[in-house]
């Protein structure tokens, strides 16, 4: 079985990706989805990783160096194995795609987990205060 040759990503969304791995770094869930230029139009982060699939190309060491800064909070040793294996655009891709579904799901969790927590008791927060 012969490997699968690299398929050139064009100029734009090589950027477009880099913008991309950029505007995650300084995104949270209770914002909106940061929006990335590519020609004339813009796309959400989802979409430029959606884009970025089928390009095999492998990313600049920068850009790797970049998404994988992004991981250092992450719970799920497969995103980082994944991007040890394959650095590629596509993988990368994937990657980013995977981390914004995580940080979605933590900040969920984190929300439902604050609309179950009871108040506390008056005595105890003077206690805590005090």
């Amino acid at each position: 079985m012969s490997e699968q040759s690299a398929k050139p990503i064009p100029p734009d969304f090589a950027e477009a990706f880099a913008d991309a791995v950029l505007a995650y770094k300084n995104w949270t869930p209770e914002q909106p989805e940061r929006l990335i230029k590519i020609g004339p139009r813009f796309y959400s982060i989802i979409s430029v990783c959606d884009f970025l699939d089928r390009f095999t190309s492998p990313l600049p060491e920068h850009i790797y160096q970049k998404l994988r800064s992004c991981m250092h909070d992450m719970p799920h040793g497969e995103v980082i194995a994944d991007m040890e294996r394959d650095s590629s655009y596509a993988a990368g891709a994937r990657c980013l795609r995977k981390m914004i579904k995580l940080r979605i799901q933590d900040h969920r969790r984190r929300e439902e987990l604050g609309r179950n927590r009871e108040p506390l008791p008056a005595a105890l927060v003077d206690t805590i205060e005090s």
